[in-house]
């Protein structure tokens, strides 16, 4: 069984912020740097890695980086598009509506962005391009927080509202059994490990 591992990137300025990043290309600060150190070499340390995958954004493709492998990027990895709100501080677009406000901006589609319910769908269309049954060995994926949450949901075949169930925080590890014919379900085996980033 191959073993899908995601790594959200490491820490940006507007992480720190609280700044909706998006497709805006943020490097890593300093403190994110050494959080995507730390992830690899864990990762590296208790896994086989036959295969790297990033989003293009730099955030991610520098994290994926520390593995000292070939780099394969994919669009169908891009953060959502926030739209109006790209750039904007959360506490900021809560005060855009009362919906936003009650829910927060992490639950509604934002304003001249892409729609959270094509999330699923792009982690689809990844899942049929990296073809991850044809592999051998574990997989490695360094994403965004908002588009890995719709890839959670589309290999564990959930509906799309349960992306708001998950947490996946700065350079945490998260772990996905994916069966080799597609006739046994995926398997959710580590979420949202942070444990190695407190070295």
């Amino acid at each position: 069984m191959t073993r899908l591992i995601l790594i959200r990137h490491g820490q940006t300025n507007w992480n720190v912020e609280r700044r909706k990043q998006g497709r805006n290309d943020q490097p890593l600060n300093e403190e994110g740097a050494r959080q995507a150190s730390l992830a690899a070499r864990h990762v590296k340390e208790n896994y086989n890695v036959t295969k790297v995958w990033a989003s293009p954004l730099q955030r991610c493709y520098k994290t994926a980086l520390e593995f000292d492998m070939p780099v394969h990027t994919s669009d169908h990895l891009l953060e959502i598009d926030y739209g109006d709100w790209e750039g904007m501080l959360a506490e900021d677009i809560e005060k855009t509506s009362p919906e936003v406000a009650q829910k927060g901006a992490d639950y509604v589609d934002p304003p001249g962005g892409e729609l959270r319910s094509n999330l699923p769908v792009r982690g689809n269309l990844w899942l049929e391009e990296a073809n991850l049954r044809a592999d051998t060995g574990d997989v490695v994926l360094v994403g965004h927080g908002g588009s890995m949450k719709g890839l959670l949901a589309a290999v564990l075949d959930l509906p799309d509202s349960s992306m708001f169930n998950f947490v996946i925080d700065n350079c945490s590890v998260s772990v996905i059994g994916i069966h080799p014919t597609g006739e046994e379900p995926n398997v959710l085996a580590l979420l949202n490990q942070t444990t190695h980033l407190e070295a």
